[in-house]
């Protein structure tokens, strides 16, 4: 989707690239949408009150972009795929190291006092690295990573396999760019909040979804299925535009 969120809805086309997307940009198209986040976007020079932090964000994002545009960073207490990394002191061979340099076309980074925050995307797949004592600016370096726990530790291999991959071919294999396989009922229930927010009726939803299989007249009786599958998406997309970091987003 480009532009304003509530553009297009009745098109899938126009969703197409989320069928390929890291679950991570669907977290991005909920919070783009929510009317909190986008009323503290413009007025972010203005009010010194909050922060994107608020948000899972370590910057603003404008939510005038799409998921494959916008390049969001989510802070490491909201996405466990978040690799925490320093320099390593000693000498290893060559290809041991990573020069950020060589994906330059996939970085984004947002600076604290505390780490860089780096990113490293298509739009599609995402990489993300926490850098604590240090930069990557200085070329090639050894990175040593911090890895800990059980469960928690799952996310963060399947993100070093990639950063290993990325580093080694300069891009990433399909097999590790993991298809969502909820993405189309995912897609559904973001159609049905941007014809919910440019105020279309249920009914017309249907018919905007589901065509000539919407009878026109006697929706209550004729459509009930239907009518009872779009109240399902309906409360679905609703609970999702007023808590869009809610659920399955950064598992």
């Amino acid at each position: 989707m480009t532009g304003g969120p509530g553009e297009n809805w009745r098109s899938p086309l126009s969703y197409r690239d989320l069928l390929l997307s890291d679950r991570r940009a669907f977290a991005w198209e909920w919070l783009r949408r929510n009317r909190t986040y986008r009323s503290r976007w413009m007025t972010r020079r203005r009010s010194g009150s909050e922060g994107p932090e608020r948000f899972g964000l370590l910057g603003w994002v404008d939510p005038g972009l799409s998921a494959r545009a916008a390049r969001p960073i989510w802070s490491i207490d909201r996405d466990p795929h978040v690799l925490r990394a320093r320099l390593a002191p000693y000498s290893v061979p060559a290809d041991d190291l990573f020069d950020v340099r060589s994906v330059a076309s996939f970085v984004s980074v947002e600076v604290t006092a505390h780490a860089e925050h780096w990113l490293l995307s298509d739009g599609y797949w995402a990489i993300r690295l926490d850098l604590h004592d240090g930069t990557l600016l200085g070329g090639a370096l050894l990175i040593e990573h911090q890895l800990t726990g059980l469960q928690s530790l799952r996310p963060k291999l399947a993100a070093l396999g990639q950063l290993a991959a990325l580093a080694a071919r300069g891009d990433l294999p399909r097999s590790l760019v993991p298809r969502e396989r909820r993405a189309a009922q995912w897609i559904l229930e973001l159609r049905v909040a941007d014809a919910l927010l440019s105020r279309v009726s249920q009914q017309e939803i249907a018919r905007g979804l589901y065509g000539e299989a919407v009878a026109s007249n006697r929706w209550r009786f004729e459509s009930a299925a239907y009518r009872l599958r779009i109240q399902r998406l309906v409360r679905r997309a609703r609970a999702c535009l007023n808590d869009p970091l809610a659920g399955q987003w950064f598992a």
